[in-house]
């Protein structure tokens, strides 16, 4: 779920990054949510998704393993 409501972020973040200094072609993230949705479609903000998927899903699985053993460890209930 993380991984649907970051990945139009990530990409507004990587074009703003991205673009030539010397000619902009964004001027701030609600014109390039805007650009991107109008001339490559609105399923382009989800492009990349399977590589930012694999990113947070290892971390987050890690975490919630981490932070089941350490409220057993503590004498807590699992949740």
């Amino acid at each position: 779920f993380m991984t649907c409501t970051v990945s139009p972020f990530d990409m507004i973040r990587t074009r703003l990054m991205n673009q030539p200094a010397d000619a902009r072609i964004y001027n701030n993230a609600a014109d390039c949510l805007v650009k991107i949705v109008r001339n490559e479609g609105p399923l382009t903000l989800w492009r990349g998704f399977i590589p930012i998927w694999s990113r947070f899903a290892p971390t987050t699985t890690l975490q919630l393993i981490i932070f089941e053993q350490l409220r057993s460890a503590m004498g807590m209930k699992a949740l």
